[in-house]
């Protein structure tokens, strides 16, 4: 090999590096915040993905989820919360509110219509 062809070999492994790193590395989840009434509250920007997508809550207390889909890929058209039985459409420029109660401890995901975009609702 080549000095050329090292450093492209190289520069292929860094990226391959960073890509699983940036897909599948760590994630850092945002907690929900108090409101009036007892209920948690959080904002989610949907844009190819759920901004933010992990959410910390407290469990046995409703949660309102309003999400702000901001693309018009039909993939995000819905948002599907298994656990729960919610299946809710998201229109496009608008808020949508979804109010689910994580009834214990644990991690309750949800995701795209499609089943392609994913977050997860982490109740403690």
């Amino acid at each position: 090999m080549d000095t050329s062809q090292i450093v492209v070999t190289l520069g292929g492994v860094a990226l391959v590096i960073f890509i699983l790193w940036f897909f599948f590395g760590p994630r850092t989840a945002i907690a929900a915040r108090a409101s009036t009434g007892g209920a948690q509250e959080i904002d989610i920007t949907v844009r190819s993905s759920y901004v933010p997508d992990r959410i910390e809550a407290r469990a046995g207390q409703p949660v309102r989820i309003r999400f702000h889909r901001d693309e018009p890929n039909p993939c995000t058209d819905q948002v599907v919360f298994p656990g729960f039985g919610v299946v809710q459409d998201l229109p496009l420029g608008r808020v949508t509110t979804v109010e689910v109660t994580p009834p214990a401890p644990g991690e309750y995901p949800f995701h795209c219509g499609m089943n392609m975009v994913r977050g997860t609702l982490i109740a403690k």
